[in-house]
């Protein structure tokens, strides 16, 4: 058996052309699948960072009933203890209180119903970078009496920083709710939606609002990354009592989670296609290489040689240009998806608008995600080894005769 890896290897270099001819398309194959899975799950990762970052969270602890009822008679009182717990929890980065209820929002001409989010101001601003989209005036301080109006709602209100916000809405209990506001800043929000609707509160402030003292509608938890949020809601609810529950993204928003679900399956069908374009051109290249070589074939097997060997050898020597080509398509790829994902491909025109519209920043981005990688050598391998399968049927046909006059 060494004797024939050794025979193989040279025999790679004796044509060092046709072996570049084919460790390139095994490359290129490698690059083109590894390139476009990079970017469609980059893509889906940054729109569920979009999401749960603007507004739900990876995770959310909050009262059983309040999902399905979201009124402030369904908050809870998050203990500190409970905020600590959730917290020492590895993996878990930040866990933050919101409480998120309606008003009607008014200045003396013009009224409009308007989303009220009370919030930590310091937390909040490390989940959502929410102070970088202030426009004008400044963003919200712990202990702050003030308001942070999207420019949607100032705009229609016809109110400005340092103007006053009339809000009027039920509290906890059906408890009358009404107050004046000091607009401190306005934001521009990337979800026109809540660009539109949308006022922050400081934590504080909107529970005297409500008369909800020590309560919230939620405990937002944020984590590394989505993929952690199974594991991480099997240990919250390890700390829960029964009134609680813990409810990760894809349950908040399963619409996003389907939508990624049947892009990703359109994706795989466009990767298949990609595929069987793939093994053709790789066969091409074999097929190429098997009949440069049936005159070599004949000599070789009129010499002495058996069929069952040189078919090993021909098959080792594809083995071998299969490891080769995949093993520098695998480090060329990640380096170029390395590249796209520190330098994303700027969206404009009528595709950047659409992507702003559903809250989301108009770039390409790519995913480093190791299995992405590993997973398209390993396929374009196999299909190198499948396509081996050829020039060993081809030579156990072989005829000397017919051979040896090519």
């Amino acid at each position: 058996m060494r004797t024939n890896i050794k025979l193989a290897w040279r025999n790679l270099w004796r044509n060092r052309r046709r072996t570049f001819i084919a460790i390139s398309s095994i490359v290129f194959s490698v690059l083109l699948a590894s390139w476009m899975r990079s970017m469609q799950e980059g893509s889906y990762d940054s729109m569920i960072e979009n999401s749960v970052k603007f507004y739900s969270g990876y995770l959310q602890v909050q009262d059983t009933a309040f999902w399905n009822e979201r009124t402030l008679d369904n908050s809870f009182a998050a203990s500190d203890e409970l905020k600590e717990s959730i917290s020492q929890i590895p993996d878990v980065t930040l866990v933050a209180n919101r409480i998120e209820s309606f008003a009607l929002a008014a200045n003396h001409l013009k009224s409009k119903p308007a989303m009220v989010m009370g919030i930590e101001p310091k937390a909040e601003d490390q989940i959502t970078k929410i102070s970088q989209k202030v426009k004008k005036g400044s963003f919200l301080k712990t202990g702050d009496k003030g308001a942070l109006l999207g420019e949607g709602l100032a705009r229609y209100l016809n109110l400005d920083v340092g103007d006053t916000l009339v809000m009027i809405s039920q509290g906890y209990h059906g408890i009358s709710a009404s107050g004046l506001f000091l607009i401190t800043g306005l934001l521009s929000h990337p979800n026109q939606e809540f660009n539109n609707r949308m006022v922050y509160l400081d934590i504080d402030a909107a529970r005297d609002f409500y008369s909800a003292n020590g309560l919230s509608t939620s405990l937002v938890v944020m984590a590394h990354n989505h993929y952690e949020v199974k594991h991480l809601k099997k240990e919250i609810s390890k700390l829960l009592l029964a009134g609680n529950r813990v409810m990760t993204w894809t349950e908040m928003q399963p619409d996003l989670e389907q939508l990624i679900e049947s892009d990703r399956g359109s994706g795989k069908i466009m990767l298949g296609i990609l595929y069987m374009v793939i093994a053709f051109g790789m066969f091409s290249v074999v097929l190429m290489m098997v009949k440069e070589r049936s005159r070599e074939f004949g000599v070789v097997h009129a010499v002495g040689m058996q069929k069952s060997k040189l078919s090993t050898i021909v098959f080792l020597e594809t083995i071998f240009i299969g490891l080769i080509g995949c093993s520098v398509g695998v480090l060329i790829s990640y380096l170029f998806c390395t590249y796209f994902y520190f330098h994303p491909i700027p969206m404009s025109g009528k595709m950047a608008e659409a992507y702003e519209q559903y809250g989301m920043e108009p770039f390409l981005y790519f995913s480093l995600k190791a299995s992405l990688f590993y997973s398209q050598m390993i396929l374009v391998f196999l299909l190198s080894v499948f396509i081996s399968v050829f020039p060993m049927y081809n030579i156990q046909r072989l005829k000397i005769t017919k051979a040896m006059r090519n």
